[in-house]
């Protein structure tokens, strides 16, 4: 299952992935640089001071005891540049004799530092002092006596101080890290709105030309490739319109022209059958045939030029109060003698709802649906037409038990020139040109279908509060 999501989320998602990655990555060797850089530093400097002194005292007092070197020590100047350092002298027991403080301790030190120094190693030692439980750093190198180890000299330095400093380094990165992350943020924030924004104005504009307008035309916000987009979009839009226009105007052109000949064959195959001709023979049958499909045709016409004037906004509607259950009955009364062999039906039910409308646009909406209702009930089928009023709306029904539509075909068959079969009569536009009728008049029609069993038809039209005589 594809999870739906934008290309704005999807930008600010990763491109902040990528900041906020890049973002730890640095900060990781922040911490370690800080830390590396204090401590470092704080562990060279131990070493060479408790170097340094060591060798100074073994190279200076070589014949005199740890005891004496301790006394040396702390009675001279020497150890006043160490007042960070805990200086300690310890014996050959790891006892301290004496350490900077003026202190003596009976009992042995065991700590790795120590314990290296008495091998003539040199070892960094980080752990808690046992006495005041802080964080310190040490390091103890020995001292000889006749070339013998006989005793050692300790340096120690508190951690937390560094710690604490380190700390800060550490919670100011972080903080930094976090300024960071937010600015990228809005960063990402406004360039995904400078690419997300033509985009939908895009797509909006994409809508109204799938539903046919395309008088809309896309905005050309910057001049990159959605830019360019926007233009072939307008230009594919003019050339649509262009397109469009000389297919009204040629099937307006044609419907015109077939108009007049459709006339006089009609008039002619009238004229030859009022005369004196053989009932059902074959020229009889002939004209009326001839007849026949002149109807058909001059019907097909006027859904052309119909359509037309609908396509090019020039249909003339004249709007006034109207009573659509009038207009249905008149309709009903027209349609019985065509009716033959099907039950054709008519009631109207609740107030006498008024609307706004064009009456004879209306009648065609009513023809045109009760004429396909006609045309696809077979003999001993049922058509009932129902007007229901409210004092909001009027509901008209039209309701039958033909062969139905499938549900596939029930949105398409409002599109123009439609056909559910290629063998189907008519010209497709009848249903296309009733819902444009009924969209000028802001109402709404609904159809329910289903094969074999019929269909309904419903037209909801919005009532006025005048009830002037049509």
């Amino acid at each position: 299952m594809k999870v739906r999501s934008s290309i704005r989320s999807r930008i600010i998602i990763n491109f902040g992935a990528i900041v906020i990655a890049t973002v730890i990555v640095l900060e990781v060797f922040f911490v370690i640089f800080v830390q590396n850089y204090y401590f470092g530093g704080v562990e060279q400097i131990l070493r060479d001071r408790v170097t340094m002194t060591s060798e100074f005292l073994n190279r200076y007092f070589n014949y005199s005891t740890a005891q004496e070197k301790s006394k040396f020590l702390f009675e001279n100047s020497m150890s006043s540049y160490d007042s960070k350092f805990l200086i300690q002298i310890l014996d050959s027991n790891a006892t301290v004799i004496m350490d900077s403080n003026g202190f003596s301790d009976p009992v042995p030190i065991e700590s790795e530092d120590v314990k290296a120094a008495f091998e003539n190693r040199l070892v960094i030692y980080e752990g808690k002092s046992e006495v005041t439980g802080e964080r310190i750093m040490s390091a103890t190198r020995p001292l000889v006596r006749y070339n013998q180890i006989d005793g050692a000299i300790r340096f120690t330095v508190s951690l937390d101080s560094v710690y604490k400093e380190v700390r800060q380094y550490v919670l100011g990165g972080i903080l930094l890290g976090f300024t960071v992350i937010l600015f990228f943020m809005v960063m990402a924030i406004i360039i995904s709105k400078s690419i997300v924004n033509p985009i939908k104005q895009l797509n909006t504009v994409a809508k109204h030309m799938a539903l046919g307008d395309f008088e809309k035309k896309a905005i050309k916000m910057y001049d990159d490739e959605i830019g360019q987009l926007s233009d072939t979009m307008n230009f594919m839009a003019e050339e649509i319109l262009k397109a469009d226009k000389l297919k009204i105007d040629f099937i307006s052109s044609i419907s015109h022209e077939l108009r007049t000949p459709l006339t006089s064959i009609k008039g002619w195959s009238e004229t030859l059958l009022a005369g004196d001709i053989e009932k059902n023979s074959e020229l009889d049958i002939g004209l009326n045939i001839i007849s026949g499909e002149t109807d058909r045709l001059k019907d097909i016409v006027e859904e052309l030029l119909d359509f037309s004037r609908l396509e090019s906004t020039t249909m003339r509607v004249n709007m006034k109060p109207m009573s659509p259950k009038k207009v249905l009955e008149e309709v009903y009364k027209q349609f019985i003698p065509r009716a033959e062999g099907i039950n054709l039906t008519c009631n109207s039910q609740g107030e006498e709802t008024f609307v706004m409308g064009d009456v004879n646009r209306i009648r065609q909406v009513f023809i045109n649906l009760l004429a396909n209702a006609l045309k696809f009930t077979p003999q001993g089928g049922t058509i009932h037409l129902e007007a229901i009023g409210y004092k909001e709306k009027i509901e008209i029904n039209i309701s039958d038990t033909g062969i139905g539509i499938s549900k596939e075909n029930i949105e398409k068959i409002r599109e123009k020139f439609y056909k559910v079969s290629h063998n189907s009569p008519g010209s497709g536009l009848g249903l296309s040109i009733v819902d444009e009728i009924l969209k000028i008049h802001s109402s709404t029609m609904e159809i329910e279908s289903e094969i074999g069993k019929g269909t309904v038809i419903k037209i909801i039209m919005p009532s006025i509060t005048s009830k002037e005589s049509i």
